[in-house]
């Protein structure tokens, strides 16, 4: 693949063999039935001067991180005011096609001290932080069980 990538992209090169243009050594290579290997060896040698490297292939574009579906962080809500646990909201992984549900988010009660907070994964984060549990720290004040 080395032989066939010469530009800085990491784009195929385009390459000339007794006047037929191929889009990338390893086309050419194919054609001609030699390795990619071979044809970059030609190209750059004085002794076959048919073979012509032509450079990067004309019209392909670098892509950004942006336009790759790779490494895109996960879309987290906001916070949002204690609703007394009446809203989930999932948190999405847009890596995947179509995007996938991580975990959801929300208010709930504490299962230890009964106290309200915000879990950052509402399934397995029921204990505030305050208890021992991975939730998010409690926002009210403790209930009274023994009245």
């Amino acid at each position: 693949m080395a032989a066939s990538t010469g530009a800085t992209n990491g784009q195929p090169v385009a390459v000339e063999v007794d006047g037929v243009r191929y889009p990338s050594a390893r086309s050419a290579a194919r054609a001609l039935g030699l390795s990619p290997n071979g044809v970059s060896v030609r190209c750059h040698s004085d002794r076959w001067p048919d073979h012509r490297w032509l450079g990067a292939t004309p019209g392909r574009r670098e892509l950004t991180p942006e336009d790759r579906r790779i490494a895109r962080p996960l879309t987290e809500p906001e916070r949002w005011p204690n609703d007394g646990g009446a809203r989930r909201v999932p948190v999405m992984d847009p890596n995947y096609d179509p995007p996938k549900v991580v975990r959801r988010v929300g208010w709930l009660r504490c299962m230890c001290c009964g106290r309200s907070h915000f879990s950052e994964d509402v399934a397995r984060a029921r204990m505030c932080l305050d208890c021992g549990g991975a939730g998010g720290m409690p926002t009210g004040p403790r209930p009274d069980w023994d009245a």
